[in-house]
């Protein structure tokens, strides 16, 4: 059964990109069925762009960052399935047709995500220059939400979501002015039944504009040190609240013998915690890992110490904190599979190391010398 979509397009100060946004929904295949524009009380000409857009709602409110706007329009929008985009990317055209398509034919399905291409605009030629996204997944239904636990890869407007699903897992979280879709992303898959589609449906805008609300604007610069700053906030409560049969997919799992399978959940939560820059957690939480049982490690584990040094929010306290250090190093006294442990990280994380020499970062490529050479 057909089901209506509705768009919800939070904005604050995007006059000069929103525009493009807009015109990429009003040429899709299959067109929403309602567009929901909040203005976050922007400053600039953006409502005077808005205006010249007859087939748009448009609410407009005093600051108060994304997630209240988003939860102001989720109380709004009338449709049957929820489509959330940016104010500085674009979607292409088959992208409605699509999601929606999946969780029509699929009354089981609750979300569907699509996938996304990184572009920049040269400001000298106005080309557009497209890459692949820094950290994606090829994850099935139930490794939907233990990978996203090592990163987002899953972003809002290569989402649709059934209403009623965001109306069971509560509001986004005004608190966060960084990672707020990440985090409600996180709280759908791990509840909900999601797929991960083929296509590709949007593409995602790199640029060097402000970020945040006007409360807590912030350089593009400095995203990741934000991200990582919010996202600490986030897995700081959500790993105590996890149990490890939902950090680990069970077909990864399912033939470890009880020991092994709890050795393994605790290295996946080391993986995750360094991934989200959290090295001091994620060394003392190998720690525990390695007093579990002293059997090699596993494909399985190897694999999630090599992903723990190359995530897209960096590795910097890695190499430069002190504490950590002292952690890794007493990781690397420990008996087997300790040695091993740091062996399998050393190992992954050289291409720090190589970077730093590229780009003339001494102080960095000594810090991961150090790590090299640690006894």
């Amino acid at each position: 059964m057909k089901q209506r979509v509705s768009v919800i397009l939070p904005t604050y100060n995007r006059a000069h990109l929103i525009e493009e946004t807009i015109q990429s929904l009003l040429e899709q295949t299959r067109l929403p069925d309602e567009i929901l524009v909040i203005d976050d009380g922007s400053t600039d000409t953006t409502p005077e762009v808005l205006a010249r857009f007859d087939c748009l709602t448009v609410v407009r409110i005093e600051n108060g960052g994304k997630a209240k706007a988003l939860n102001l329009a989720l109380e709004k929008v009338s449709g049957d399935l929820v489509w959330i985009v940016d104010d500085d990317d674009i979607m292409l055209p088959h992208a409605c047709m699509i999601m929606a398509t999946a969780l029509e034919v699929d009354p089981d399905l609750d979300f569907c995500a699509g996938r996304h291409i990184d572009f920049e605009v040269d400001e000298l030629t106005g080309a557009r220059n497209s890459r692949a996204p820094g950290f994606m997944r090829n994850s099935t239904p139930e490794q939907i939400f233990p990978d996203l636990l090592e990163g987002c890869f899953i972003f809002q407007p290569g989402l649709m979501v059934r209403k009623r699903v965001y109306e069971s897992v509560g509001p986004f979280n005004t608190s966060l002015v960084r990672s707020q879709d990440y985090e409600m992303i996180m709280r759908i898959a791990r509840h909900h039944r999601g797929k991960q589609l083929d296509d590709v449906v949007f593409l995602h805008r790199e640029h060097s504009g402000q970020r945040g609300s006007a409360s807590e604007s912030f350089a593009a610069a400095e995203n990741s040190d934000r991200w990582a700053q919010f996202n600490r906030v986030i897995f700081t409560d959500l790993l105590d609240d996890l149990a490890d049969e939902e950090i680990l997919a069970q077909s990864d799992v399912a033939h470890l013998s009880s020991p092994l399978f709890r050795r393994a959940a605790l290295v996946k939560r080391g993986c995750i915690m360094a991934r989200q820059r959290m090295w001091h957690e994620a060394a003392r939480i190998w720690q525990e890992a390695a007093a579990v049982d002293p059997a090699p490690l596993s494909s399985l584990e190897r694999k999630m110490i090599e992903r723990s040094p190359n995530s897209p929010l960096g590795a910097t306290e890695l190499f430069s904190d002190l504490a950590v250090r002292s952690e890794l190093k007493a990781l690397m006294h420990m008996s087997s599979p300790g040695p091993e442990m740091m062996t399998v990280l050393r190992k992954a994380s050289r291409w720090h190391i190589r970077a730093a020499l590229q780009r003339r970062d001494w102080r960095r490529a000594m810090q991961g010398l150090w790590l090299m050479l640690m006894r």
